[in-house]
């Protein structure tokens, strides 16, 4: 396998540690997406990646994205932490879209492409939002 010349996006703060031997990382690369696992001490893990979606009928070819995995110790962070972690990771700019029924996992989404930044997914428009955690936690489920 080649490697990627973007790189996934890694913490600027103290406290990380890069974990290796992650399953999901593996799974990542074995699809050709670089990935990274980051642990903090305060419990917030992280997988960082670079992947590129499928294309919807009637979306625009964003190209990379960076994809930001975030949760605490195995179950769901807040949306305070998720945003701390952003900052930590330089993605800011990052949109939210989740598609797991009470998942444990917050996912979030920027394209590499800075003309593209703040870009949110159609699936945002045509699929319904289901709340959770008092509406601090929003997926959305898959039209038919």
């Amino acid at each position: 396998m080649s490697e990627s010349i973007i790189k996934p996006k890694r913490p600027t703060g103290e406290g990380w540690r890069r974990v290796k031997q992650v399953q999901a990382v593996a799974q990542l690369a074995a699809m050709g997406f670089p990935a990274e696992a980051w642990v903090h001490l305060n419990g917030l893990f992280v997988i960082s990646a670079v992947e590129v979606t499928e294309v919807e009928p009637g979306s625009e070819e964003l190209g990379p994205e960076y994809h930001i995995s975030v949760s605490k110790m195995g179950q769901r962070c807040t949306s305070a932490e998720a945003s701390w972690v952003l900052a930590q990771f330089d993605l800011l700019d990052a949109t939210e879209d989740n598609h797991v029924p009470s998942g444990r996992v917050r996912n979030f989404w920027r394209p590499v492409a800075d003309r593209l930044s703040g870009y949110t997914c159609p699936c945002q428009d045509n699929e319904p939002a289901i709340r959770e955690d008092k509406g601090d936690y929003v997926w959305r489920g898959v039209t038919r």
